[in-house]
């Protein structure tokens, strides 16, 4: 027998069910049937490629053969490879990758590992390219990439145009008194989501994908609102009731859901996504806006303030912190800026 939170959650899933499908397929595909949208981009002149690759990701190996296939047909020469490690993600790779001459690094990973190279490649004049392993894979889908066919990245990584990326410098005040500072390229969360990430199971992640974040998503859907004090571009601040708030560069994740009303990836903008539900209607509410995009008007379950710099303060109730789906922990306060411009990543495209 469902209970309320069930019944909640069996709502988010119908309404979004076209999109969730797609969840279910996260994996991408390695030997896929071709895309009758995608046409395959044409060799520029010879690069260098470093590739900078996770070996805990079980097709990383398999992805490192297409990549050393398409540089041999395209005359390419062979690339140098940059394996990661439990200490370091791949800063220091992709440093070494671009010391060693590197003209191109394609990162084959998840989204921590686009995370770190892209913290070692903003501001330099090498650009990178995805080849997505990962579960949710932000940074590719809001960027174009068709993470479920890797042939398909793996020609767009190493072939496509190059597009100027934003980045956000996040800091943050935890309640232990440490101060954090860190860039990410996506999203960053405070209350529900960081909640949703912290109790994600590791083996129905593996095994289900996206669908996990919604199963976690389930147990936290009837809690108290809390109030949060939020200021935009140094502005005036303003008080908020909420159950999570959401700092985003760009905002589509898993199914083709699309968090954010306007801001994208390289438009210079911050967009803060306030979640206000105050009960299981609340939450059916928000899914339904959040299916149908339809964010415009008196919008009682979200609100979206854009902006390029913002500061939250928890007040009296600290909340959970993520970015990109990594958790930093209990945080007092958080402070974003973007940093428009400063990433360059190879998109589908021509020159």
């Amino acid at each position: 027998m469902f209970t309320g939170a069930g019944v909640a959650f069996l709502g988010f899933t119908t309404l979004s069910a076209i999109s969730l499908k797609q969840v279910l397929y996260h994996r991408p595909d390695l030997i896929p049937m071709a895309s009758i949208l995608y046409t395959p981009l044409q060799p520029t002149e010879p690069k260098q490629v470093g590739v900078v690759y996770n070996p805990s990701k079980t097709r990383a190996q398999p992805a490192l053969h297409l990549i050393f296939r398409a540089l041999s047909e395209a005359g390419w020469p062979p690339a140098n490879l940059y394996e990661t490690t439990i200490e370091d993600p791949g800063v220091s790779m992709a440093e070494q990758a671009v010391e060693e001459g590197a003209e191109l690094v394609l990162v084959v990973g998840g989204d921590g590992t686009v995370s770190a190279v892209a913290a070692a490649m903003r501001e330099t004049k090498v650009p990178i390219g995805i080849v997505p392993m990962g579960t949710g894979n932000l940074l590719a889908r809001n960027l174009g990439y068709n993470v479920h066919d890797i042939s398909a990245c793996v020609n767009t990584a190493l072939f496509g145009k190059e597009r100027l990326v934003d980045t956000v410098r996040l800091n943050t005040d935890f309640v232990d008194g440490i101060h954090d500072e860190r860039d990410f390229l996506v999203m960053g969360g405070a209350g529900f989501d960081a909640l949703i990430m912290t109790d994600t199971n590791p083996r129905l992640k593996s095994s289900l994908g996206g669908l996990a974040y919604f199963i976690a998503a389930s147990k936290h859907l009837v809690a108290r609102r809390r109030r949060v004090r939020i200021s935009i571009d140094g502005g005036k601040a303003f008080t908020r009731k909420m159950r999570g708030v959401l700092i985003a560069n760009c905002g589509e994740i898993q199914g083709g859901i699309n968090l954010a009303s306007t801001t994208t990836a390289s438009d210079g903008k911050l967009e803060v996504i306030v979640l206000t539900p105050r009960s299981l209607w609340g939450w059916l509410m928000l899914a339904g806006r959040i299916a149908t995009r339809n964010y415009g008007g008196r919008t009682p379950v979200i609100d979206h303030i854009l902006g390029a710099e913002v500061s939250v303060d928890f007040l009296k109730h600290p909340q959970p912190v993520e970015v990109d789906g990594d958790i930093l922990g209990e945080a007092q306060r958080v402070h974003a800026v973007v940093h428009p411009s400063v990433l360059r990543v190879n998109v589908y495209g021509r020159d």
